[in-house]
């Protein structure tokens, strides 16, 4: 009889290009129905989910009854296989398909946060370290002699060569290597469809950008703006106002100064995305395109406007083009419908010609 041996490499092989190929499919998905939903938390796994998968039966022998081995697999009557997928490696292949560019990975960040730390300890200065001394203390008493239980003796000296006090050491470091500011329109006009789109696209950005600089080492912030603009936090920025007016330029102005006012221009890599409809009064579109010009293209990686659901009223893009329709900077996207999402996502951040 001749004994069937299983290579467990080629085995583990075929099962790899399996899964490959499945998660290729979850990516074609997301690419083809804009559905970022399954990226999930920023930084987090990404659970896969796989069926139909059946554990093979191997017969041993020379093919008699009765000599057949095996099992069922967990992919019969509608059994499922989950696995993690680790973070990097999604975003890594999602990357690859979308075609996306490594993004400038340089630059120290925040201005230097000034700490103080007991890191170093001396045998004079001003905040005595107990623990420390008492230990000296102890190891010298018991060198004396004046420790000994075993003789009834339980004095402990505290020597002044003993004591040992905590020295504050100034600390500089950088806190962040990139800010994001991400800019909403909450006027009247915003609302369901387009804040729901909104999120789906923050969201990637969130991702990709932990994903090129590391989650620790990005600043993300958000700001909002009717008629005036203030910061808000992440869940604030998908709310709807009750103010018809709106105003855009107070919010690029915004952004413009807190770079400059609260992180060094010089090594922070800066990023700006910009989502609402689109409609914009009076000289709106012209101040928003000076201030692009004159204050934030000069010092920021990438600036994204893009009109989400636009409509027959919305003027921005239509202002912008006329100044940044090929701009490696500025980037435009109008989004149209969920088809609208890989597109969009492209024109922010691939190459020019790549999109």
């Amino acid at each position: 009889m001749q004994e069937d041996k299983i290579n467990s490499n080629e085995s583990e092989g075929v099962f790899n290009d399996f899964i490959d190929e499945k998660v290729s499919d979850m990516i074609d998905e997301i690419l083809n129905e804009g559905n970022l939903d399954t990226l999930g938390d920023r930084g987090s796994e990404i659970i896969v989910e796989i069926d139909d998968i059946v554990v093979p039966t191997f017969s041993y022998g020379d093919g008699s009854e009765g000599q057949g081995g095996g099992g069922q697999g967990p992919g019969r009557e509608g059994g499922k296989i989950r696995f993690n997928l680790p973070f990097n490696k999604f975003m890594a292949l999602l990357a690859e398909k979308l075609r996306l560019p490594n993004l400038t990975k340089e630059g120290k960040g925040k201005i230097k946060e000034v700490s103080y730390e007991f890191r170093t300890f001396a045998p004079v200065g001003v905040i005595l370290d107990k623990k420390r001394t008492f230990k000296r203390s102890l190891r010298t008493s018991i060198g004396t002699g004046t420790y000994a239980p075993a003789q009834g003796r339980y004095d402990i000296q505290f020597l002044r060569r003993d004591k040992r006090f905590k020295v504050p050491q100034r600390v500089e470091k950088p806190r962040f290597k990139a800010v994001v500011f991400y800019m909403g329109d909450i006027s009247y006009s915003t609302y369901g469809q387009r804040l729901a789109s909104e999120k789906k696209m923050v969201n990637f950005i969130k991702n990709w950008l932990d994903f090129n600089y590391g989650a620790r080492n990005v600043d993300h912030r958000f700001f909002v703006h009717d008629v005036k603009a203030y910061e808000v936090q992440e869940n604030e920025f998908y709310q709807v106002g009750n103010i018809g007016g709106t105003r855009a330029a107070i919010v690029f102005e915004l952004i413009y100064q807190i770079a400059f006012g609260e992180y060094d221009t010089g090594t922070t890599n800066f990023y700006g995305f910009y989502f609402g409809d689109g409609e914009i009064f009076g000289s709106d579109g012209q101040e928003i395109v000076q201030i692009l010009k004159e204050d934030i293209c000069p010092v920021f990686n990438r600036i994204g406007v893009v009109e989400v659901f636009p409509s027959q009223w919305s003027k921005l893009i239509v202002e912008l083009e006329k100044e940044f329709v090929f701009d490696r900077i500025v980037r435009l996207s109008r989004y149209r419908s969920n088809s609208d999402t890989v597109l969009t996502i492209k024109k922010l951040f691939a190459e020019p010609g790549q999109e």
